[in-house]
C-alpha cells in the first residue's frame, strides 16, 4: 500500500472515502466502520430547540468568574494568619509565665504532695497532730 491513511477527522459524515483504498487497507476499513457508525448515531439524535433566553444565560454564566481551589485556599490562609499568630503569641506568653512561676509551683507541690503519714501510727500521734491545729475561731 503506497497511499497514506484516509484522514477521517477532515471528512463530513456524508462524504465517501476512496473505495479502492478501503479495499486495500484493513486499518482504514476499521476506521471507516467506526466513522460511519458514529455518523449514523449523530444523525439519529433527535433535534431539540434550546429554551428561550438560553444564550443569554450561558453568556452570563461565562462572565461570572469561577473560584478555583487555589484562590479559595489562598483567601482562607490570609484570614487564618492573624488567628495563627494570636495562638502562637498566647501560647508563648503562657509558656513564659509557667517557666517563670516554677517557685510558686513548688510551694503548691508541697501542699498537695505532703509526706505520707507513717504506716504505723498510734492514738498518741493523732492527738499530737490535733494539738498542732489552730484553735482560734473554734471556741466561742
Amino acid at each position: 500500500m503506497t497511499k497514506e491513511h484516509i484522514p477521517f477527522e477532515e471528512l463530513e459524515f456524508e462524504d465517501i472515502p476512496d473505495p479502492s483504498h478501503l479495499k486495500d487497507c484493513e486499518e482504514c476499513r476499521k476506521r471507516w466502520r467506526i466513522f460511519s457508525f458514529l455518523g449514523f448515531q449523530v444523525k439519529a439524535v433527535p433535534r431539540m430547540d434550546p429554551p428561550p433566553f438560553f444564550s443569554q444565560r450561558v453568556a452570563r454564566l461565562a462572565e461570572v468568574p469561577m473560584v478555583s481551589f487555589a484562590s479559595l485556599f489562598q483567601r482562607v490562609a490570609q484570614q487564618l494568619i492573624p488567628v495563627f499568630l494570636a495562638v502562637v503569641l498566647v501560647s508563648s506568653f503562657l509558656l513564659y509565665r509557667v517557666t517563670e512561676a516554677e517557685p510558686v509551683l513548688e510551694e503548691y507541690a508541697a501542699i498537695f504532695f505532703e509526706e505520707p503519714a507513717p504506716e504505723n501510727f498510734s492514738v498518741e500521734d493523732v492527738v499530737d497532730s490535733l494539738g498542732e491545729l489552730p484553735v482560734e475561731g473554734l471556741l466561742p
